[in-house]
């Protein structure tokens, strides 16, 4: 049976020219990077280009790049690293954020932290007056993250960063000019979204390989200048002492190429996906009875289509259409804290072909029928 990957929101395969990047430093550049011999220069050269070229891409500074294991480890070190070190006590979050955000707050809430979560409307967008209202004195943190990995709502970061910008000006004694720091969960966005730190007004910033067709157990966060943070894993003090371990050189060297190719073909992907994301949802409101696409086409990502089909829980669809060569997943609903199984995520893949499309809704046609016989 051939087999249709439908779940690059998860996880995509390594991009062939990020793979042929990456390989010298698999074998033959294997070298430390931390090392002073010429083996080790060699790995540190090819980490610091490929610590440039990240910065250039999100018109940053290189010192500004902090390298890590994964865009889970990036949000954790961008919220606790700055709790760690701050007298404030108050964070402001939303309700749709990645468990990789979601969990560090909760633990810091149970160590006296006050957690604001903020609600989101039908289409999966931030309340913004919300936010205005929550700012205080105490907010240290606002995480808010730029695409969200199950109903792939794009959230109106520059308007969060103007609002946290105004703030600022109007309490310059309580903020210094530099808090509320905020932070942005990036990892689903390299792909379509423009990830220019100043337009974003962003000060810091997660991202990683596994989603843009880069390797997995490699990520980064991007850090303003002057702000510092506390290291969560200790030791030989690399990436200025704000991340220890021996640097993957091989996986930095692959995030930067897999960046690269974001940028240069992201808006060629992004048209083409668009138009096949809305040609699905057209065809599954029309032959599907039952079917509902959670969030709004406006502010999505190109590549997700996020739906609850009455009768039938998220799990069991994944399964059988697991069973006729789709991968896809269930996905949790924009407006809870608490996971829910009735949605299935479909996110696209770069190679996704109009023909898939008709497939997919014949197999899903075939699921109905199945158990339900309400389908002629």
């Amino acid at each position: 049976m051939k087999r249709f990957y439908w779940d690059a929101a998860a996880g995509t395969p390594i991009d062939k020219r990020v793979l042929r990047a990456m390989l010298p430093y698999l074998n033959k550049d294997f070298g430390n990077p931390a090392s002073i011999h010429q083996e080790g220069v060699t790995a540190e050269k090819a980490v610091e280009k490929a610590r440039a070229e990240i910065a250039r891409i999100l018109f940053a500074h290189p010192d500004e790049i902090v390298f890590t294991g994964s865009g889970t480890e990036s949000d954790n070190l961008a919220i606790l690293g700055t709790a760690e070190l701050s007298t404030r006590k108050h964070i402001i979050t939303t309700a749709i954020e990645h468990k990789a955000v979601l969990e560090p707050c909760r633990y810091l809430q149970k160590k006296g932290f006050k957690i604001t979560y903020l609600p989101v409307d039908q289409n999966g967008q931030v309340n913004l007056q919300i936010l205005k209202e929550s700012l205080n004195q105490d907010t240290f943190l606002v995480s808010v993250m730029l695409a969200n990995n199950e109903t792939g709502s794009v959230q109106l970061i520059k308007e969060v960063a103007k609002i946290i910008r105004h703030w600022r000006k109007k309490n310059p004694s309580a903020s210094s000019g530099q808090v509320p720091y905020l932070h942005t969960d990036a990892c689903q966005a390299p792909r379509f979204l423009d990830l220019n730190i100043e337009k974003l007004g962003v000060d810091l910033l997660s991202f990683n390989g596994s989603k843009i067709y880069g390797p997995k157990g490699i990520g980064a966060l991007f850090v303003r200048r002057g702000i510092i943070l506390s290291p969560m894993i200790m030791g030989g003090g690399q990436e200025n002492g704000r991340r220890s371990g021996t640097l993957n050189v091989a996986g930095i060297v692959g995030l930067a190429e897999a960046l690269k190719i974001c940028e240069q073909e992201r808006e060629k992907e992004s048209k083409n996906l668009t138009k096949l994301r809305d040609k699905l949802i057209v065809k599954l409101k029309k032959e599907i009875p039952g079917l509902t696409v959670n969030g709004g086409l406006e502010n999505r990502l190109p590549n997700n289509v996020n739906f609850a089909l009455a009768g039938f829980e998220g799990e069991q669809l994944v399964i059988e259409l697991d069973a006729k060569g789709f991968a896809v997943s269930s996905g949790s609903a924009c407006s809870s804290l608490d996971p829910v199984n009735n949605n299935v995520r479909v996110s696209f893949g770069r190679d996704v072909s109009s023909t898939e499309l008709d497939y997919f809704v014949r197999a899903l046609r075939g699921i109905v029928k199945k158990y339900s016989f309400s389908l002629t």
